[in-house]
């Protein structure tokens, strides 16, 4: 099945013939049949006039997007919101020439019970029309819903689950001008790196250098791209990036032209554990991966990083903020090598993320273990996160944090409930485990002090960042290397917190003595849980503050200053 159960246009042609019909119906219960046949062409003709207006109600609120295939209680509330401004207009022209003996041919009684009977229909049909898809893919696929051994399927519930459509990029703009370079990723076998291996694989490389120290998911991969790719030249390194040595002497030999730096420790619990193989492994590492691809005349180094990065709650967040200053500020001070940084939220699928978790909790018949009944994310699929690193991999001169469009963010309550009906299951319930040591409620791209401008692609913002010292941030990176060699955490973490004032920990063990922290209800230990924001009220932060007000993007950050809905 399309994305959509139906094109929009034969939507909106199915609704605008229930209208009618709708009217010819009222009619004929308000008149009687014979009446309605004795005055058939008069009538057909005013019905027709009424349903301009209603028709343009469709267009407004565009009611034939996003169904049948999706309908949720938004959808039906636009189905009525429609009708009734097309009513609207039809009463105030009925009133406006209330002595025309044609527009007087419908009561408003007539135009009422043609409303009723229309709303009636059509959200009827679109709730049995979703019905019949949810019980297309609980019972008719190969497995079910939560089978073993159909991706297809797996990709279309990550579709589904995504409520939007999918970002496309111009791959043909970005094959010129990645053709026939030599391009490495590090990473690789992890679940951004090894789609992006995938898609550098296929715009012809002139050589492809993948390094991941997992053994055996780089293994996968080698057999994949040898599979789908035979004629391009990849090679795949078994390596540490910490490993300075080694890694030296890959650029030696390889000399690449693009590196994309996607190695990294993402596991936000692990690392509040674990705070100092988190800078060893995400700091040091890029340090070593961006000093090299500067001594070795690398043209760009696109560094992924995340939208936990934006004042940082977290151990993991924190690193990759530092890992954003290094490069920016190394950047600052040499023309050999264009440091771009793209920073993206949740990707569905991802190792680590919900949708592998709770699509095993559902397979085991629950519970469906949430966090906080309030929190949310965005959300991306794997290619289109992939896609437009690559796009912006072409966009970047250099110094860039460039930030993602991901659409609306998705209450992570809600997802659980779409998975679970998606499954089949009825019996599975949804149990609040409370928020986990360096957890938010909601992420943000940009800190309060950035500001975007937009780039030649309308799913990508730039944010423009000051840059700092690269002598001092580099000092600092030495410090705390030195104190995370030591393996003291607390220390350790304290040390990021002089790199990053923003750096608030929410985990209560390397909390400041005076930081407040609010006990969750649902959680056993005390966590700072940031301020909700208003639901479904956003404010753009743009140059010049001429923010768009339409509800879009990551760039897009919450503003405490409106009035809640």
């Amino acid at each position: 099945m399309s994305r959509l159960a139906l094109p929009a246009g034969i939507v909106l042609t199915l609704d605008c013939a229930m209208v009618y019909l709708s009217g010819l119906a009222a009619y004929v219960a308000n008149h009687g049949l014979a009446v309605t046949v004795g005055n058939l062409s008069l009538v057909a003709l005013v019905m027709l006039g009424c349903l301009l207006p209603i028709a343009g109600g469709f267009l407004v609120f565009g009611t034939f997007r996003g169904t049948l295939r999706r309908t949720s209680f938004n959808d039906l509330m636009r189905v009525g919101a429609s009708l009734a401004l097309g009513l609207a207009v039809v009463v105030i022209v009925k009133i406006a020439w209330s002595d025309n003996r044609i527009i007087n041919t419908l009561t408003m009684r007539d135009l009422m019970t043609m409303c009723c009977f229309a709303l009636i229909i059509m959200c009827g049909l679109r709730i049995a029309v979703k019905g019949a898809y949810d019980a297309y893919i609980r019972y008719t696929t190969s497995s079910g819903a939560y089978g073993y051994s159909s991706d297809r399927l797996i990709n279309l519930e990550m579709a589904d689950l995504l409520e939007r459509h999918p970002i496309k990029v111009n791959m043909e703009h970005i094959s010129k001008a990645l053709s026939s370079r030599r391009i490495m990723v590090t990473g690789a076998a992890g679940s951004i790196g090894s789609e992006l291996s995938k898609m550098l694989a296929d715009i012809s490389p002139a050589e492809l250098l993948l390094v991941d120290q997992a053994e055996s998911p780089l293994h996968a991969l080698s057999l994949e791209l040898e599979r789908l790719y035979p004629n391009v030249k990849c090679r795949f390194i078994v390596a540490d990036i910490c490993n300075s040595m080694k890694m030296e002497n890959l650029f030696r030999h390889f000399r690449p032209e693009i590196l994309f730096h996607a190695a990294a420790y993402k596991h936000v619990p692990l690392m509040e554990d674990n705070p100092c193989e988190s800078v060893i492994n995400n700091i040091e590492g890029t340090r070593t991966i961006a000093d090299l691809a500067v001594e070795y005349g690398t043209q760009k180094f696109i560094l992924v990083s995340t939208d936990k990065a934006v004042n940082p709650t977290n151990v993991m967040g924190c690193s990759k903020r530092i890992c954003e200053m290094y490069c920016q500020s190394l950047s600052k001070i040499q023309n050999r090598c264009r440091f771009i940084t793209t920073r993206f939220g949740n990707v569905l699928g991802s190792n680590g993320s919900v949708i592998p978790i709770f699509r095993e909790q559902i397979r085991r018949g629950g519970p469906v273990k949430v966090t906080h009944p309030d929190i949310i994310r965005y959300f991306m699929l794997i290619p289109e996160a992939c896609s437009l690193v690559l796009e912006a991999a072409v966009l970047g001169t250099g110094g860039e944090i460039f930030a993602f469009d991901m659409g609306r963010p998705v209450k992570i309550v809600d997802l659980a409930r779409r998975m679970i009906a998606l499954s089949g299951r009825f019996d599975v319930r949804i149990e609040f485990s409370g928020l986990r040591p360096g957890e938010k409620l909601y992420e943000e791209l940009l800190t309060d002090k950035e500001r975007v401008i937009p780039s030649s692609h309308p799913k990508i913002k730039i944010a423009k960042v000051y840059a700092g010292d690269y002598a001092g941030i580099n000092a600092d990176i030495d410090r705390l290397v030195a104190t995370a060699r030591s393996f003291d955490k607390s220390a350790t973490v304290r040390g990021m917190k002089e790199m990053v004032p923003e750096f608030i920990s929410s985990n209560p063990l390397y909390s400041s003595p005076g930081q407040q922290t609010v006990q969750s209800p649902m959680a056993s230990t005390g966590v700072r849980l940031p301020d909700p924001p208003p639901p479904g009220e956003f404010a753009a932060n743009t140059i010049g503050g001429g923010g768009t007000p339409e509800v879009s993007a990551v760039y897009i950050r919450y503003s405490h200053n409106l009035k809640t809905s």
